[in-house]
């Protein structure tokens, strides 16, 4: 054991999945993921089709964490810093969900609000913006987090309730797909508008991260892509999947992703969207040190 490098572990638990992150805490590599894992969950549709987590999710979660500790029994559950998104902050049984797992397997969960969310993605990413203004977003089950850098010392960060899960669940019941994408549109182009402060400026490009995004990426061969590159790929869904290799717990989600998407185009005028890996991890390791500890 003389090589052993003392490691901290971090969970998210998302709209789709739970992610858990194993970062060194000292060494040469100190702050780097050194190990992801990424299970699929049913998290989002039940919260924003039954405003509830299920038991099923909650047993299913119970049972990966479970796992986790005996695949990495050098860190206790306890020590795990874990928090929860979109769908965990509209759960009408959040509260319980959190005692279960803190009476099971003294895990505390954190549920954060949509603004930390977003200063997550930002301070995991702020190393990487060259140009202003610049606008980054990242697409989620649940939510949209858009960080605008407005200049070096001005950043403006907004968290949208649109989702690829929640645009589903709000769409799932249309007679068909024309109503599903009409409606699609006007949903997710209303919600943007109506959370964004103020007029903002055109970005000549976004920068985009995601599952979605990532999909669109493989389906047209290249990181960027512009608004009719997404049409496009709407129109081909209306006859078929587009993308047949994805994922089952993926496929449903790639028709509402596209029409997010498109309504970013839209409504922010960006003639073109770059893929890049952001996410909430490095700024989660960073946010460590202010959340509070035990139940």
């Amino acid at each position: 054991m003389d090589d052993y490098t003392s490691k901290n572990a971090f969970l998210e638990l998302g709209s789709t999945s739970i992610k858990f992150y194993l970062v060194a805490a000292s060494g040469e590599n100190a702050g780097e993921v050194e190990h992801e894992e990424k299970i699929p969950w049913q998290l989002g549709y039940d919260v924003f089709e039954h405003q509830r987590i299920s038991p099923r999710s909650i047993s299913h979660c119970l049972s990966t964490l479970r796992k986790l500790a005996q695949s990495f029994p050098e860190v206790p559950l306890e020590a795990v810093t874990a928090v929860g998104t979109a769908a965990m902050r509209e759960a009408q049984n959040a509260e319980l969900f959190q005692r279960v797992l803190w009476d099971e397997l003294r895990v505390k969960i954190h549920i954060i609000e949509g603004g930390i969310e977003a200063f997550l993605l930002e301070t995991g990413f702020r190393s990487m913006v060259e140009i202003y203004p610049t606008g980054l977003f990242d697409l989620g089950g649940g939510s949209l987090e858009l960080i605008e850098y407005l200049s070096a010392a001005s950043t403006r960060k907004t968290s949208v309730p649109v989702g690829a899960v929640r645009l589903h669940s709000q769409l799932r019941r249309a007679r068909d797909l024309f109503e599903y994408i009409g409606n699609g549109r006007k949903v997710a182009r209303r919600t943007l508008i109506e959370h964004l402060i103020g007029k903002p400026p055109v970005y000549p490009e976004l920068i985009g991260t995601g599952g979605t995004v990532r999909a669109i990426v493989q389906c047209v061969g290249s990181e960027e892509f512009g608004v009719e590159d997404v049409q496009r790929l709407i129109q081909q869904e209306v006859h078929g999947p587009v993308w047949s290799q994805l994922k089952p717990h993926r496929r449903n989600l790639f028709l509402p992703g596209l029409l997010a998407v498109e309504a970013l185009f839209t409504t922010l005028g960006a003639e073109r969207i770059l893929q890049r890996q952001a996410s909430v991890k490095q700024g989660l390791v960073s946010f460590t040190r202010i959340l509070p500890s035990g139940p």
